[in-house]
């Protein structure tokens, strides 16, 4: 399997999910998709409408980034705690404090990501699920991000600060900025913080969610 985060509307979403995934997997993405509706409309009352619209606004996908890296995130995460002197199992388990805390929580399987503000990452009950669906939001991500690149200078490095809206990398390509860079602790960290501000960005500026799920990496982004 391999990292996958797309950024598009919830009807499109389950549609493509309908197209290509098993009748079971399609039933609980409806599932999850409605337990994250409900999950933000009871922390963010204020804001039902904007949710619901957003739930039910259809849009192609806007950005997609996937490399064959299942835990394409975890240098990110491992890094956004270091420099706060903790790590992603003491965020998790022992309510350590780390000011990526968002980035830390969407953790490495699959995430929604919405254009919502609030100070800490939801966890919606699905029906069907044995663990809860975890809901971040982007305003906060994209200020945890820029915290971040005070350390890893992605511009400076990578020369670019984020990646085009589009972006697909192989095990090849992943090899061969290895070879190049060298692996240090800040390599990945980098590639992440690159990689999700593309994301991210796009789907605060199109006011529709971020879709963070491995089991959609082998599925055409345009269908």
């Amino acid at each position: 399997m391999q990292f996958d985060a797309r950024v598009l509307g919830v009807p499109n979403h389950l549609a493509m999910a309908k197209q290509y995934l098993p009748k079971q997997d399609y039933t609980l993405e409806i599932a999850k998709m409605k337990a994250a509706e409900a999950r933000l409309i009871e922390k963010l009352p204020g804001d039902k409408k904007a949710i619901s619209d957003m739930f039910k606004r259809k849009l192609d996908a806007v950005a997609h980034f996937s490399c064959e890296r299942f835990n394409f995130l975890q240098p990110l995460q491992e890094f956004a705690c270091f420099v706060d002197g903790t790590t992603p199992e003491e965020v998790i388990e022992e309510n350590a404090w780390t000011a990526g805390l968002h980035i830390v929580l969407m953790g490495q399987n699959d995430a929604l990501v919405v254009p919502f503000d609030f100070p800490v990452p939801l966890e919606a009950t699905v029906e069907g699920r044995a663990h809860p669906y975890v809901i971040c939001s982007g305003t906060h991500i994209k200020k945890e991000l820029e915290g971040l690149d005070e350390y890893v200078a992605v511009e400076h490095t990578i020369g670019v600060k984020q990646f085009g809206s589009f972006v697909k990398l192989s095990r090849g390509d992943m090899s061969r900025f290895e070879k190049e860079e060298g692996v240090g602790r800040r390599f990945w960290a980098k590639w992440g913080v690159a990689a999700l501000r593309t994301v991210v960005e796009n789907s605060n500026r199109a006011g529709v969610p971020l879709f963070v799920d491995p089991q959609f990496g082998q599925v055409p982004v345009g269908a």
